[in-house]
């Protein structure tokens, strides 16, 4: 799996959790810590999280994207603000 964060249209970061140690953490933690430190940096700007399964054939299904710039979405997910 790799996931993508783009910040304003520019991808700010990327991360393959192939690649991450924790990953093999039973209670999941490295995800929520994952999370938290690209949150912060992307919360004060339009942004678009990417998620590929890269295994997976069928380009409809392979990318899952969220955020606040869907110019690039393929299928945006509209959030309803608090």
């Amino acid at each position: 799996m790799i996931i993508r964060g783009y910040k304003n249209g520019d991808l700010d970061f990327e991360d393959r959790l192939d690649d991450l140690p924790e990953r093999d953490d039973p209670q999941g933690a490295w995800v929520l810590d994952l999370a938290a430190r690209h949150a912060r940096r992307l919360m004060a700007f339009p942004h678009m999280i990417e998620i590929e399964f890269p295994d997976e054939p069928d380009e409809m299904k392979r990318f899952f994207r969220f955020g606040t710039d869907p110019s690039r979405m393929r299928m945006p997910i509209p959030l309803e603000e608090k």
